[in-house]
């Protein structure tokens, strides 16, 4: 992780309320509200909130962790929308943030996508988290506004380079559309990773030189403002060293 810190503008993890939150040394740490209360004890939300007050004034807050995964924060669009005024509220003084929608998985129901089981409500595919944010912001709709809309993006374990390009461009052109929709200017990817290794660092380099850039992708990943690999899959570095995707990606090198 020291190799990444330097060259690392932010990152974020689940557990805002802990005195000294995992990865929070990597650039700008930006905190993530991951579920609701459950009935096991873990009090999520009211934690988040209560750890709020320490907060950098003008953070940007990430709302909950793939409400559409039964195995991550599970929960329906109307029970996000019914459980966010405390997150909405850290919009005013002193916090000031700015707030960014729940962040849904690509999960895909034929078991292609890295995310996981699909959910038991959205059965539709490699939309299934799109379906989730659009009933959101339906449900949301003249209630909250949101600075950001998150997602999340796994490739597919058997998918090659360009299976795992088009399925990307997919997600975040239906995710921009919903984002202009609902007047959100910024699209964030808070967690991303191919499942497939093979090629892993030509994706990076397509991923911040093309996708981010080419008008080619005007209406899909130009919308893209900001983005976060994720560092637990281990393909960024190895032990106090850079991988050569770690390199792409903080653009020490190229593959």
């Amino acid at each position: 992780m020291g190799a990444l810190a330097p060259n690392i503008d932010w990152s974020t993890d689940w557990t805002a309320w802990e005195n000294k939150p995992t990865k929070a040394e990597l650039g700008t740490f930006v905190p993530q509200a991951w579920g609701l209360n459950v009935a096991n004890g873990n009090s999520f939300l009211t934690a988040f909130l209560r750890a709020a007050s320490a907060f950098t004034p003008g953070s940007t807050i990430l709302g909950f962790n793939e409400p559409d995964q039964v195995t991550q924060s599970w929960m329906t669009p109307q029970a996000a929308v019914d459980n966010w005024s405390g997150i909405n509220d850290l919009k005013k003084s002193p916090t000031n943030a700015k707030i960014c929608t729940p962040c849904p998985s690509n999960g895909d129901k034929k078991g292609t996508s890295g995310t996981g089981n699909v959910t038991l409500q959205y059965q539709s595919g490699i939309d299934q988290g799109t379906q989730w944010m659009s009933d959101f912001l339906a449900a949301a709709h003249g209630k909250y506004t949101f600075d950001c809309l998150c997602v999340h993006w796994y490739g597919g374990a058997g998918n090659d380079l360009a299976a795992d390009q088009a399925m990307i461009e997919t997600q975040i052109k239906d995710m921009a559309s919903l984002a202009s929709k609902y007047g959100i200017e910024d699209i964030v990817i808070a967690e991303m990773q191919r499942e497939n290794a093979d090629g892993e660092c030509d994706f990076v380099v397509w991923f911040q030189d093309t996708f981010l850039t080419h008008s080619r992708y005007a209406d899909s990943g130009n919308k893209i403002t900001a983005y976060s690999y994720n560092y637990n899959k281990f393909t960024l570095t190895s032990g106090d060293k850079l991988t050569t995707v770690g390199s792409a990606y903080i653009g020490k090198n190229s593959c």
